[in-house]
């Protein structure tokens, strides 16, 4: 009876250790997700692909930039921006991000990240500050449903490649 009960708590155990080691490796999981949705829309900036920029947010989604005298300014819909980035021609500004922090509940994300925004054929930083993306999940995958961003043009350091 005795090796019974210790199969028992055996098995229970390594059932709990093996639902609690799925926990970070699905996190994980969705950290790697979020960040390359985020990447991918930046990479169709830089490209002008605005299939690639579309592909990664939600209709409706919105641009809010922090500062100003009220602390925040319009919103910008995402997919005006998008038909803007459309309508140029040749390379689009190289926005790069660093260091992303990515956190998670459920189906809602964000990642906070410092960026640099190059313009096509320029080799010195245009602006710089910090971009806070907010993700959905749903059938489709993690996308943006929000930007908001501080931008200032002074105190910017590289972001290397």
């Amino acid at each position: 009876m005795n090796s019974l009960i210790s199969r028992s708590t055996v098995l229970v155990a390594v059932a709990i250790a093996s639902l609690l080691a799925a926990t970070p490796a699905r996190a994980q999981s969705d950290e790697r997700a979020i960040v390359a949705a985020v990447t991918k829309f930046l990479d169709g900036i830089r490209t002008r692909d605005t299939s690639l920029m579309r592909s990664t947010v939600v209709s409706g989604a919105t641009l809010v930039p922090v500062g100003g005298p009220t602390g925040l300014g319009a919103p910008s819909a995402i997919d005006g921006i998008i038909e803007r980035t459309g309508k140029g021609t040749g390379p689009g500004n190289d926005e790069r991000i660093e260091t992303p922090k990515v956190q998670i509940d459920e189906q809602l994300a964000s990642l906070w990240a410092y960026f640099t925004l190059t313009r096509p054929g320029e080799t010195s930083i245009d602006r710089c500050g910090v971009n806070l993306f907010l993700l959905r999940k749903g059938p489709d995958g993690w996308k943006i449903f929000q930007i908001a961003a501080t931008t200032r043009t002074e105190g910017c350091r590289a972001i290397v490649k």
